[in-house]
């Protein structure tokens, strides 16, 4: 044990959410940003800080809105930006195989209002064969309007190209 209490090696604040460099971050994050579910989704990526990845809709429109019947962000729209959230959460910490969401559980706080929302992913632990994240969705304001916890598998093998 240290000083702070953690382990040797350990990082006393906890996991890095994105281990890169903040080149490959920001790299990664335009690349991120051009897949077509992403731009279906009116989305962008935002991976400049290491403790936490950030999925953006900046606008939402018309075809984001009608939860309840409302003009609230639709619990579709919410569930598709945790799963972006956890998912690439746990592509960060297994660059070259393939991983993908396998458990997504989702707690519905609170509508979300206003001109955008952002889902705030953060690694919880990484093992060799899955990942365990958490998001929050967040209004424009930074209050908490949803709340996801999800595991992402690992493949066992190499993935000779991987999609991103």
């Amino acid at each position: 044990m240290t000083a702070d209490g953690s382990a040797p090696g350990q990082n006393p604040k906890g996991p890095v959410t994105n281990p890169l460099p903040p080149a490959e971050r920001e790299a990664l994050a335009a690349k991120v940003s051009q897949l077509p579910a992403m731009q279906r989704m009116g989305a962008r990526a935002d991976f400049s800080d290491p403790d936490a990845i950030r999925i953006l809709v900046d606008d939402l429109q018309t075809y984001h809105r009608g939860g309840l019947g409302t003009e609230a962000v639709n619990g579709a729209v919410i569930a598709g930006l945790c799963d972006a959230a956890i998912g690439f959460v746990g592509y960060l910490h297994t660059l070259g195989r393939r991983a993908g969401t396998a458990q997504l559980n989702i707690h519905f706080i609170r509508p979300v209002h206003g001109p955008s929302v952002t889902a705030v992913g953060r690694l919880v632990r990484a093992g060799s064969h899955l990942v365990f994240a958490t998001a929050d969705v967040v209004d424009e304001t930074g209050k908490i309007c949803a709340r996801c916890d999800g595991i992402v598998a690992v493949s066992t093998g190499r993935s000779a190209e991987v999609a991103i």
